[in-house]
């Protein structure tokens, strides 16, 4: 962080949330508190804290590293940031998360927001990958002028990470290491059962055709009770490195730093992450009017996968469905393959390997050159290489190979590669100057966006051997196949943005941008976004010049942004595509994607973004109390989505521009100095956001839309449930009651009277974080909560977990189960289920709120003053931290779920169900940061 220090009384120097404040040495320090110019990033421009007129959150890294125990970098914002809702997608190591930045967009296109490190544009999963030890800042743009610089990759928010640099004086060497264990989270409010729990709850179903067992039966198949999540799951074991050093001269800085990552992950026989980084800063100052620098980095990371799917071969699906009473082996060792509930997923770990290798390569280049005083020329080149393999290999002679290939031991093996290279070539002109008090920034730029990416797939049948390192293990086979793709797109951009301010009083922001984008339709490849905003620093006005009130500022902004990232390449064209029918070719229309021919669209055009907001920031008595308030709205137009033709006209589809939404919603942030001592500093600090959406139009003439889990209806909240209203159990003879469409209660199910439900959605109406932050003497402690209100999720867990056919079929269920209708007058029960079991309705659509200690931190710094200043050690820091410690919720399992399962995902609705996936955990750590 660049911070410019004023200070006139000698003191020590602190840091307390985003605002950074000097302080001398005396018993209470309120009234000799001092703002700092603090320089934050805002994206294309660096900016001081009261010039910034736009909506923005910013993180700093050092509360990243201090509060958050995680691998991976996006889930580490999670409760840190107004209007930023945050979500592991799962718990698996090294997992990316699910960001939204002022909730979904759209209609099934990306609601991701544009991540951007150090200028490169990344993905989602790139950006997580980040080691978090090595991030400076993270600031989240949330309105248009903050976002329209960014022009048709600003819609969904942008995310800017800058790493650490280097800075003049003295070289400063620091070392970091962290030990640790994680463990699935408990379920909450159920509990599965145990094996006679189970066979004496079997034996109960004779009324769905059960054969009952005896008592000698159940007492030898309970005798081998044992539970399956021991057998599958164990403690995991963490340990993380990292060397770095910082410094420099007038004319020369430079940052490095070297990193080590490791999580076995819980799940047994599978590796979950070892993760290498290494990242090189130089800056150097050739002459007085030319800077030069580069910074490198390198990430190589390998992970261990499993079948991430709904059936038994998932082992985190497998650890609920699998009888207790059935056993891992046979008597004479061998693996039991004899199991109710499916092959034996143990076996299947050890034989079918799964493993993801991923090399990334960022660099950046760039050269500042003065030509005058006021007036600076920049180029600035970034790149990335990112390369992956996937290899899978099943093992000759494996359950599964028998299974799939008529007992004849086969084995299979299968590479899966990709690589590419993205860069930004960005060249800018940045001219400063001042009248008076009559301030001017401007700044113009060009940029070329370049991503270029190629995938090899290839595989093989016919293994020589069960054992992978043989060399040329394979055979030639008809069934070998190899095929790939080549995938380019391109982007070109104009900006401009004109700062102006006077006297630091009133502030004025405009810009824009112009995109050309090779995703477009060649009809409309480009678009102009915009934006202007105005600030009023009513504080340095002479009318509230020594009052209780600091700062207070206020802000408008509207603009427009785009958003490209809903659309997969090449779908704007107009070609064919062909098959193999018979002894001859056939051309199709189109492109073959997931089963579907696309029809290329020439008239697509941009989705837009016109966003109002108005905010306040304030801080009073003496800075003791600062925050913020936001409102905005968003409205949302030409959304592209894939939709089916008329069916006259054949089976084809085609990405359109289908609908139109709005977006409202209230943020606030509010942070708390409660004590501030010399020695003893207390602070509390909070954030909330409300929010609401609309979807106000569909494609063509449509008013209503079936994504399956979720339903689109015009003038009701995007994505709401869509199944049929359970009405209740029958206290008279057990039978499950529902609502028909016409709100008649029948005891009939019929799947055609689903409807809408227009009060339940998988978004929530509101989220947000609180915590607090001591500190005595070298003693810091910290806690941050994070909750979620007014979601709901469909819970296919609990409902398989609680139905008696699942019992009936050879699966365990949950204690639960058995509190089901036996006679009449029985109330606060399950129905009496049939054949069918326990149909699909609203009865286990679930409201996910929760509320979750995040973290919970305790350290103790030992200074020059325990060391002495002969002592070469600078600073040691030991702490102990923890991650999931505690949640509290109604929701039967787990309430944070952003996927389903892997190869299962709901269409770009984060949170829709739970099906299985890896689970999420609870982390214990403890660590060392030294500075010498």
């Amino acid at each position: 962080m660049n911070v410019k220090l004023r200070v006139l009384s000698a003191g020590a120097l602190f840091f307390l949330g985003q605002v950074a404040f000097a302080q001398t040495v005396k018993n209470d320090t309120v009234n000799n508190e001092t703002k700092i110019d603090e320089v934050i990033v805002t994206g294309y421009q660096r900016k001081k804290a009261d010039e910034i007129n736009q909506a923005q959150a910013v993180v700093s890294g050092d509360e990243i590293r201090r509060n958050t125990p995680t691998t991976s970098l996006g889930n580490s914002l999670q409760g840190r940031a107004s209007g930023v809702f945050v979500q592991s997608v799962t718990g698996q190591p090294g997992s990316v998360a699910t960001i939204l930045v002022r909730g979904v967009a759209g209609v099934g296109g990306s609601s991701e927001p544009t991540y951007v490190v150090n200028g490169m544009y990344m993905t989602a999963r790139q950006f997580s990958a980040i080691n978090p030890a090595d991030v400076e800042s993270i600031t989240i743009l949330k309105d248009a002028a903050a976002t329209a610089q960014y022009g048709a990759r600003g819609a969904n928010g942008v995310v800017v990470v800058t790493t650490k640099s280097g800075r003049s004086g003295k070289t400063l060497y620091s070392f970091e290491s962290k030990f640790g264990f994680s463990e699935k989270l408990k379920d909450n409010n159920y509990k599965m059962m145990n094996s006679r729990e189970l066979l004496n709850f079997q034996n109960q179903l004779g009324f769905l055709d059960f054969d009952p067992r005896t008592q000698d039966e159940i007492n030898t198949l309970a005798a081998n009770d044992h539970n399956w999540q021991k057998d599958l799951l164990r403690n995991s074991s963490i340990q993380s490195y990292l060397f770095s050093a910082q410094g420099g001269t007038k004319e020369n800085t430079f940052y490095y730093s070297l990193g080590y990552d490791k999580d076995t992950g819980i799940l047994r026989d599978i590796n979950g992450l070892d993760r290498y980084t290494g990242n090189f800063g130089f800056t150097n100052k050739l002459s007085e009017k030319l800077n030069v620098g580069v910074n490198l980095g390198v990430q190589y990371q390998v992970t261990d996968n499993f079948s991430d799917i709904f059936n038994t071969q998932n082992p985190f699906a497998a650890m609920y469905l699998y009888a207790p009473f059935e056993s891992i082996y046979n008597p004479d060792g061998s693996y039991n393959q004899t199991m109710s509930a499916g092959s034996n997923v143990v076996e299947q770990i050890r034989t079918w390997k799964r493993q993801d290798q991923r090399l990334r390569i960022p660099v950046n280049l760039f050269a500042e050159y003065k030509i005058i005083d006021g007036l600076k020329f920049k180029t600035n080149f970034n790149g990335l290489f990112d390369w992956f393999m996937n290899t899978s290999w099943l093992k000759k002679g494996s359950n599964l190979d028998l299974t799939v290939n008529q007992q004849v031991p086969t084995g299979q093996i299968a590479k899966n590669s990709f690589y590419g290279f993205n860069y930004t070539w960005n060249n800018s002109l940045n001219y400063k100057k001042s009248f008076g008090q009559h301030n001017f920034d401007v700044l113009g730029f060009v940029e070329y966006n370049d991503n270029f990416n190629e995938t090899l797939n290839a595989s093989a049948y016919g293994l020589k051997s069960p054992v992978i390192s043989v060399p040329s293990i394979t055979t030639p086979s008809a069934r070998n196949t190899f095929t790939g793709t080549k995938v380019r797109n391109t982007l070109f951009s104009l900006a401009g943005i004109v700062n102006y301010d006077y006297a630091g009083r009133y502030l004025l922001t405009g810009s824009v941008r112009r995109d050309a984008s090779s995703r477009f339709g060649i009809n409309n490849q480009s678009g102009i976004f915009w934006s202007a905003s105005a600030a009023w620093n009513i504080a340095k006005e002479d009318f509230l010049s020594g009052g209780f009130i600091n700062d207070l500022k206020l802000r408008a902004s509207y603009g427009t942004t785009g958003n490209d990232g809903s659309l997969p390449d090449y779908f704007n064209v107009t070609n064919v595509s062909y098959g193999l029918y018979g002894t001859g070719a056939t051309l199709y229309p189109g492109t073959l994607s997931g089963g579907n021919f696309v029809i290329g669209n020439e008239n697509l055009k941009w989705e837009s973004n016109a966003i109002t907001n108005l905010g306040i920031d304030y801080s009073i008595w003496n800075r003791r109390i600062r925050g913020s308030v936001e409102v905005y709205q968003n409205k949302r137009k030409d959304f592209v989505q894939m939709v089916p033709f008329d069916k006259q006209q054949g089976g084809y589809y085609q990405y359109i521009n289908a609908g139109d939404m709005t977006q409202k919603g209230l943020e606030m942030e509010l942070s708390v100095d409660v004590l501030k001592k010399q020695d003893f500093n207390l602070n509390l600090h909070a954030n909330i956001s409300f929010q609401k959406a609309k979807l106000d139009k569909l494609a063509g003439e449509q008013t209503e839309r079936n994504l399956g889990y979720t339903y689109l209806k015009v003038g009701e909240t995007p994505y709401m449930f869509y199944n049929v209203r359970f009405a209740g159990v029958d206290p008279s003879n057990g039978d499950a009651l529902y609502y028909d469409k016409n709100g008649n209660v029948t005891n009939v199910y019929s799947a055609s009277d689903a409807v809408p439900l227009t009060d339940k959605s998988p978004f929530p109406k509101s989220f947000g974080g609180f915590g607090t932050t001591v500190q005595y003497k070298g003693l810091d402690f910290s806690a941050d909560f994070s909750f979620k209100l007014g979601g709901y999720t469909y819970n296919n867990m609990y409902q398989n977990a609680v139905d008696p056919t699942s019992a009936v079929g050879g699966y365990n269920v949950a204690q639960a189960a058995a509190n089901y209708w036996q006679n009449p007058g029985d109330t606060g029960v399950f129905q009496k289920v049939d054949e069918n079991g326990l149909r699909s309705s609203d009865q286990f659509v679930e409201k996910s709120d929760y509320l979750r200690l995040r973290s919970l931190t305790l350290g103790y710094t030992f200074d020059k003053s325990f060391f002495g200043d002969g002592f070469p050690i600078n600073k040691l820091r030991a702490y102990v931290q923890g991650q999931n410690l505690f949640t509290a919720t109604k929701f039967h399992g787990e309430p944070e779920v952003s996927l389903g399962s892997a190869n299962s995902s709901s269409l770009f609705v984060p949170g829709s169900y739970n099906l299985y996936t890896y689970p999420a955990v609870k982390t214990v750590m403890v660590g060392m940061q030294l500075e010498f």
